[in-house]
């Protein structure tokens, strides 16, 4: 389900072309992926999660600022 909860937190079922502050490893993965995927969580407009087409969920292991990770979180618990 597509959702924005006072633009900190969204999530979109096309995935955005800006990355945000998604480490450049994890741009590469992401741009690798795009065509694949189906869902994007955003935090701040930095993609933390997304989904691919087989089901795969995708969470970025890296260092965010501590509401990011707290988002990361929400979606290791829902996705």
């Amino acid at each position: 389900m597509a959702f924005t909860t006072r633009g900190a937190l969204s999530a979109v079922y096309s995935p955005p072309a800006e990355t945000g502050r998604l480490p450049a490893e994890w741009v590469e993965r992401y741009r690798a992926d795009e065509p694949c995927i189906v869902y994007a969580v955003l935090s701040y407009a930095t993609p933390i999660a997304w989904v691919l087409g087989d089901g795969q969920v995708i969470i970025p292991d890296c260092c965010h600022t501590l509401i990011m990770s707290r988002h990361q979180q929400l979606c290791r618990t829902w996705l």
